[in-house]
């Protein structure tokens, strides 16, 4: 017996769709990393702003230079020698080296720095005196000249020029021996910083700058150091220049000398006329103790005009 199968209909409801019923979602790109990236940023300018602040401003560094002679105008008779005090004086505000050297020889000298001294260095607010020696041609005649130069190596485009003034239209006189006694005049400086103590030249004091006098002492010392009350210019006899004592060392020796050794020995050997300079150190001049005297310990630069020998 046949059975008869019925068959399912085919629903039309939509419910009975086999279709997902998700949305689309419209797509946006990350921004995380974006955000991560301008953070840091903010930080690292944040940071570079707290370490400037941190960190002074370097200060601005000057230099300056000006250089001058103690006296500009000698004489020197053709074939001799004639010696300059150069000042260098560092204006700046920080130390600096200076170097010095022959710009111009218009009078054919030979023209030697002081060994040791020709290049120095100088603080800042300070000044240095250097010894420069002339020797004259035996053929130099009128007035001659030459120049010098002092160049600064902190600041390359920074110079000072001197001009050294030589008459050589003159003669010297008789040269001096152990035992003499010779008239004289004088300037001297301390040779640490230039400063006037003492002189009996009018051009200097004409001419030296006042804020290098000592018008004061050093606390504790005795004495009184030149300033513009107490000027002379009066000739300074020395007697028996280069004596030890009577005697001593030659027959000429009538007594001992009276200037301190550095001063008194260099005057020996010059002659009449002649302007030269001398540095000495304090152990001959007025000994290494400061409480012994208002100049001990210091070392001296003397310029000695010898005028006349007795």
């Amino acid at each position: 017996m046949a059975k008869r199968v019925r068959r399912k209909a085919n629903s039309n409801n939509a419910s009975d769709l086999n279709y997902s019923d998700t949305s689309i979602q419209t797509s946006r790109p990350d921004t995380r990393p974006a955000l991560i990236a301008l953070l840091l940023v903010i930080l690292l300018i944040g940071s570079g702003l707290y370490l400037t602040s941190m960190v002074k401003e370097a200060p601005v560094v000057t230099y300056g230079l000006e250089a001058s002679l103690l006296t500009d105008n000698h004489k020197a008779a053709p074939g001799y020698d004639t010696d300059f005090i150069l000042i260098i004086e560092n204006t700046g505000d920080i130390a600096d080296t200076f170097d010095i050297s022959v710009k111009s020889n218009e009078g054919g000298f030979t023209i030697t720095i002081e060994e040791g001294y020709e290049s120095v260095i100088v603080s800042n607010g300070k000044s240095k005196p250097i010894i420069v020696n002339v020797m004259t041609s035996s053929s130099s005649t009128g007035m001659l000249y030459s120049s010098l130069e002092v160049n600064s190596r902190g600041d390359n485009s920074l110079s000072s020029t001197v001009k050294l003034n030589v008459d050589c239209d003159h003669s010297f006189g008789n040269q001096t021996i152990t035992g003499d006694s010779v008239n004289v005049h004088y300037a001297g400086i301390l040779a640490s910083n230039n400063r006037l103590f003492d002189s009996s030249m009018e051009s200097v004091w004409d001419s030296y700058k006042i804020s290098n006098h000592y018008s004061q002492l050093p606390a504790g010392k005795p004495g009184e150091w030149p300033s513009d009350n107490n000027r002379h210019i009066g000739l300074l006899t020395a007697q028996n220049i280069g004596c030890d004592g009577n005697g001593d060392p030659s027959a000429d020796c009538n007594d001992r000398r009276q200037m301190v050794v550095g001063f008194d020995n260099k005057m020996v050997g010059m002659y009449e006329g002649q302007t030269l300079a001398v540095r000495i150190p304090a152990a001959e001049a007025y000994g290494v103790d400061s409480a012994m005297h208002t100049l001990g310990g210091q070392d001296l630069i003397f310029l000695i005009d010898l005028v006349s020998k007795n």
